[in-house]
């Protein structure tokens, strides 16, 4: 079943949060739909890793609420406790067991939602069907057998994003997912998370705008832990605040993506 645009998944509400003194959320305000896919841009320091910390509970806010699902707030809870709820998140370096074969990887991401009791539960049918679905998903049935370790970048990453759709969970948190990769990985990327978001709700932070174009529809822009634009990607492109401050004038004359690459 398709995930349908409508109510919130996410509402951040007035977050702020600093760092020795210095403030990298500052009354944010933030919120996304679900069955979106939406990206998140910015240069550096806008606070987008920052963001998704506060999300996951990585780090606590000093102020504000994170509600999740319309009512759950993300606030004060462990990681693991948010994972349960159905959040996940992939960094930028993919987190696989690189001795394990790639089917291996799925089989025990299966039960890392439920902890431990999911790890030592034997595998059943209904299980082990859901991993091939996993698998066709993010185009990796061919190398089921294969240990991860000789899978490309491009591959591991598929993999990282398999881990955490094998997992059913309803919010994805993707940190750069194209970055490293060829061309013909980045498309393909991009149609798996268009083909993700779909059944689930996928937010992206990503620094190459060229990606970003061709794949995006809504953009969120943070500057200076602030919201500075939001709205269609041809229009946030075009906004000269986003010009300025990130995109650089240099985007007029065709420059695909800034020159500065940090969170």
């Amino acid at each position: 079943m398709e995930a349908s645009l409508g109510a919130s998944i996410l509402d951040v509400r007035d977050v702020s949060i600093a760092f020795d003194g210095f403030t990298v959320l500052d009354g944010l305000r933030f919120s996304m739909r679900r069955g979106e896919l939406r990206f998140l841009i910015g240069p550096n320091g806008a606070g987008k890793t920052t963001l998704l910390d506060v999300i996951t509970g990585k780090s606590k806010p000093s102020a504000g609420h994170v509600f999740y699902d319309g009512h759950v707030d993300l606030v004060g809870r462990r990681e693991a406790e948010i994972v349960r709820l159905g959040v996940g998140r992939k960094f930028q370096t993919p987190a696989v067991f690189r001795s394990l074969t790639v089917s291996q990887n799925l089989m025990l991401a299966a039960g890392f939602r439920h902890g431990l009791r999911g790890l030592l539960r034997p595998l059943e049918h209904q299980r082990a069907a859901h991993v091939r679905r996993i698998l066709a998903e993010v185009g990796l049935e061919g190398k089921a057998a294969a240990p991860a370790e000789a899978l490309s970048h491009g591959e591991r990453q598929w993999l990282e994003l398999g881990m955490l759709l094998v997992q059913d969970l309803q919010l994805l948190l993707l940190d750069e997912p194209v970055a490293g990769m060829t061309r013909a990985e980045r498309d393909r990327t991009g149609e798996l998370l268009q083909r993700t978001a779909q059944h689930r709700s996928v937010l992206v932070v990503e620094h190459d705008m060229a990606f970003v174009r061709q794949f995006g529809s809504t953009v969120t822009v943070l500057h200076m832990g602030k919201l500075l634009a939001e709205g269609p990607v041809e229009a946030v492109q075009a906004d000269p605040r986003v010009i300025e401050v990130y995109l650089g004038r240099g985007h007029a004359k065709g420059r695909s993506r800034p020159e500065s690459e940090g969170n």
